[in-house]
């Protein structure tokens, strides 16, 4: 109570009291005014003021006498209607430039909108562009790692990041434009080769029988191992079976899982394996910068989807209606 009253005060009551009180003046003596012009007009035909005015006897009859005249309330009824209107239509001219005053704002407001939303879409376009050639630089990473380990035609390696309870695939490469293609973004936390490596640092399968020898016992070991159903095999673009996954493990984070795979059963033996280790170790730096930039990416489309926050342009909107 004590903070919206007094000098330092947070209230405005008087303001707006007194505000309201002085419109409500010029509206009440435009009507005092009306009234008495009726009254006066009303009795003036049939007065005579040389009569009345010889017939008022002492000076609290005369005083009398010259107030309550239908003269002095035509004279009166006339001044109040003129102040009355004239106070009327200087409150309406306030009014109207006010409201002009409102009107450039919200011309300001709106250039400054149509400003905000060009360069909000000047920054999400070079946000796409730079995820884009990031993507582009990640695949030529692979690629040169495909290259440097001998890989084939049957074979490929990816990328996943980890973000809010699932994995996503950063970039893929195989000299199998079949293999290379991305067909799905995001995999479960808790299921597959990317699991296993996620959990316990890496993963080898090398016991998995080929799908082009014997479909159906592929079918059930991807089934009994890897939780696969039935329908999620049949759609798999690329039936491996040999698979070396590693950990990207930043700060002693895993943060990612690198993929080694190809469908032919010969391909995981003990000299590919060192290849690939030495490799993931040599470039354990560089991968984890790759995941990392793309969890930054990640984590800024998903603010703006929630609405954690507020844009630059929300902020500067509020703040500049709040002024309003």
């Amino acid at each position: 109570m004590f903070k919206k009253f007094g000098f330092s005060g947070e209230s405005d009551f008087f303001s707006r009291l007194g505000d309201r009180l002085s419109k409500g003046i010029f509206i009440l003596l435009a009507a005092a005014g009306t009234v008495l012009l009726s009254i006066g007009g009303a009795f003036a035909g049939n007065f005579d003021f040389c009569i009345g005015y010889t017939e008022a006897k002492g000076f609290l009859s005369t005083v009398l006498f010259l107030i309550a005249n239908p003269y002095t309330g035509l004279g009166a009824g006339a001044l109040f209607f003129i102040a009355g209107a004239y106070g009327t239509y200087q409150d309406q001219h306030k009014q109207n430039i006010r409201m002009s005053e409102l009107e450039a704002e919200r011309e300001k407001l709106l250039e400054a909108e149509s400003a905000l939303n060009s360069s909000q879409e000047e920054v999400q376009e070079a946000t796409s562009k730079l995820i884009e050639k990031h993507n582009e630089l990640v695949t030529t990473f692979l690629k040169g790692a495909f290259r440097q380990l001998n890989m084939d035609t049957y074979a490929r390696v990816s990328l996943y990041y980890e973000h809010d309870e699932e994995f996503y695939i950063l970039a893929r490469y195989s000299a199998n434009p079949t293999y290379s293609k991305i067909h799905r973004q995001k995999f479960p936390l808790n299921q597959g080769v990317i699991s296993m490596a996620w959990q316990h640092n890496s993963h080898e399968e090398s016991e998995c029988p080929s799908a082009a020898e014997d479909f159906e016992e592929y079918k059930k070991y991807m089934n009994v191992t890897y939780q696969y159903d039935d329908d999620k095999i049949s759609n798999l673009a690329m039936n491996s079976c040999r698979y070396y996954a590693k950990a990207v493990i930043d700060a002693d984070v895993h943060i990612g899982v690198i993929v080694f795979e190809s469908t032919q059963t010969t391909f995981l033996n003990e000299d590919i394996k060192q290849q690939i280790d030495d490799y993931c170790r040599n470039y354990q730096g560089q991968i984890s910068k790759f995941v990392r930039d793309s969890l930054g990416f990640d984590r800024e489309v998903t603010i703006k989807r929630s609405g954690a926050q507020l844009s630059v342009e929300d902020e500067f909107l509020e703040s500049v209606k709040g002024g309003l």
